[in-house]
């Protein structure tokens, strides 16, 4: 099937302004991992002394901490810019890094790798981009549930791996995706789901077997703990923007926040430059911002302005629909 092709509008920049942006750096990307699995460790050796000490208040706290630095290592972080191949100069380090953050945090780097080009190329475009479909609903269930231990999401991820593990792939959009069921594309995907589950309870077996329990939520259920902050930035990428359009200033969102969620979420607020200029790695993302400034929206301001827009934007909904 033949698919359209989108002239998107781009802010233009001179070879001389994008040219030092689009550079990759061994030393950026490297501290940035540095630096995230660095807070991990001080984040997860905390939470693992507290709750193997029966000191359930900090355990519980740390724990909390420990989760909501974690979600981060996922497509709304760390692994989506591993995607993109810009972190590193190293196409092995790059890989090396993208696969061991999808399985740390229990997804499919085969299967997200082909969802989200098509997500770049067709841009909240219906039928065209399945990866994010509007309208999108504000859910309060799902936000309590992510302030938590986001059940729902751990449920989903432990029912898709299974399902890929047995070669089931369900829905529209992996049909679209992976037509072809001989495909090698597929049969990655269907590979890493066997080899992702089974490291998973190959450790979760080890971590009970040894009395180490509190490494299954420092490590095997990390990724659903206190999800919310990467939950919110995560929809709010695209969240009451306009679909069917061929203009990123009118389908993304650009957020300005602190230095510490900027840094969990590898810049990725910068979401209006980063659809024009995907290329363009994380690190640069806010000088490319300065650049395009005059040429794209005011910027959302904060967490609370973001939260305020979804709001003011959603079919706000008391159950999961």
């Amino acid at each position: 099937m033949r698919q359209p092709k989108i002239s998107w509008y781009r802010t233009p920049l001179s070879r001389e302004q994008l040219t030092p942006l689009m550079r990759k750096s061994d030393l950026k990307g490297g501290l940035f991992i540095f630096l995230h699995l660095a807070l991990l460790g001080v984040t997860g050796a905390s939470a693992y002394h507290f709750l193997s000490q029966g000191a359930w208040p900090m355990g519980l706290v740390t724990i909390a901490l420990h989760g909501a630095a974690y979600a981060f290592l996922g497509w709304s972080g760390a692994g989506h810019e591993l995607m993109h191949k810009t972190v590193f100069k190293s196409k092995r380090m790059n890989s090396f890094f993208y696969k061991l953050f999808a399985f740390l945090s229990w997804n499919n780097p085969y299967y997200f790798s082909v969802s989200h080009a098509y997500h770049h190329k067709y841009t909240l475009h219906k039928e065209l981009d399945q990866e994010v479909i509007l309208p999108q609903k504000l859910s309060l269930v799902s936000w309590l549930w992510a302030l938590t231990f986001n059940l729902p999401l751990c449920y989903r991820a432990i029912r898709i791996t299974t399902e890929n593990s047995l070669g089931i792939m369900r829905g529209s959009w992996s049909d679209r995706l992976f037509p072809n069921k001989h495909s090698k594309q597929r049969q990655n995907v269907i590979h890493w789901a066997r080899f992702m589950l089974a490291g998973h309870l190959m450790l979760a077996s080890l971590f009970i077997v040894s009395g180490d329990w509190p490494l299954l939520f420092v490590v095997t259920l990390a990724p659903f703990i206190l999800t919310w902050f990467n939950v919110v930035l995560a929809a709010g990428q695209h969240f009451g923007m306009q679909g069917d359009v061929s203009d990123f200033r009118q389908n993304s969102r650009t957020i300005l926040l602190n230095p510490l969620l900027a840094f969990l979420y590898w810049q990725m607020n910068y979401h209006i430059e980063h659809h024009m200029y995907p290329n363009v790695p994380f690190h640069s993302l806010k000088q490319l911002h300065s650049l395009i400034a005059h040429d794209t929206p005011p910027p959302t301001l904060g967490l609370a302005g973001l939260i305020r827009a979804m709001w003011t934007n959603s079919n706000t909904s008391l159950v999961d629909s």
